[in-house]
This record gives C-alpha cells, sequence and structure tokens, in this order.
C-alpha cells in the first residue's frame, strides 16, 4: 500500500480533523487535542516512522477512540 507523505503537523491536523468529525465521538471528546507526532524507527513500530507517545489533552474515557484513530493513521501516513 502507497501512504500519504506528510508533516509532523500536517498529521496532527488530520488527526484532530477526524477525531472533530468521528461519530464515534461524544461532544466531548471532539474537543480532544493531540501531541505533535515524532520520527522513529519503523523497524520497531510496527513499519511507522512516527508515534505520538503521550496524551494529556485526552480524557480517559476518549483515549481508545482517540488512539484507534491514530492507528488508522499510523497505516495511511509516513512523516516526511
Amino acid at each position: 500500500m502507497i501512504k500519504n507523505v506528510g508533516t509532523a503537523e500536517k498529521i496532527r491536523n488530520e488527526i484532530l480533523r477526524r477525531i472533530q468529525g468521528s461519530a464515534d465521538l461524544d461532544d466531548n471528546c471532539r474537543e480532544c487535542d493531540v501531541q505533535t507526532p515524532r520520527m522513529v524507527d519503523p523497524a520497531t513500530n510496527g513499519g511507522c516512522n512516527w508515534v505520538i507517545d503521550d496524551f494529556p489533552g485526552v480524557p480517559q474515557e476518549c483515549r481508545s477512540s482517540v488512539k484507534a484513530i491514530i492507528v488508522e493513521m499510523m497505516r495511511e501516513y509516513e512523516m516526511n
């Protein structure tokens, strides 16, 4: 599969757009914020060259849904 390529900020903005538009999240969770992704070795990260480590702007009840969006993005995007 050919991945989209984007900067850390572009990836973060797309994650935030998907969170805000997600039908799986209630209104409180749609306002969640995520950190900017950082580069990692894709060999140690399931083939993806970026990761978001911490979720200080995401309430506990929203984390699993937000993480699912991030996992989907990790399959679709490579960071440049």
